[in-house]
């Protein structure tokens, strides 16, 4: 491979790719590839408000504060942290379906003051 890994966001995935090789059932892939170019679509917004934001089926990036970035990264990093410390292989359906809640929850919790995370849920 001809790439570095660096911390921070990047600005295209290749994750589909990555589920092509690892032979994923077609709809996933064709799922997935209708949800990036729902979420890559880069037309300008003249306003954002708070209504187009809960526009349902807005195809539109929004632009973030990149404070809110720092921080929405930080918490969906620690989820994912947390989420894979889980000994999942050592757990009952039930303790792990409410251990994964439980942290599903908190970071919902945490999303109310970003607008980042808000639209990750």
């Amino acid at each position: 491979m001809l790439y570095k890994v660096e911390p921070g966001a990047c600005d295209q995935s290749f994750g589909i790719h990555v589920a092509e090789f690892a032979n994923f059932p077609e709809t996933v892939i064709a799922l997935a590839r209708e949800k990036a170019a729902e979420l890559e679509d880069f037309s300008p917004i003249d306003v954002i408000s708070n209504d187009a934001i809960e526009e349902v089926g807005c195809k539109r990036k929004r632009e973030y504060d990149p404070e809110d970035m720092s921080r929405g990264a930080a918490r969906a990093h620690q989820f994912l942290k947390d989420f894979s410390a889980l000994p999942l292989e050592k757990m009952n359906f039930k303790e792990a379906f409410e251990k994964v809640s439980e942290l599903k929850n908190e970071f919902a919790k945490d999303a109310v003051n970003s607008l980042l995370l808000q639209r990750r849920l």
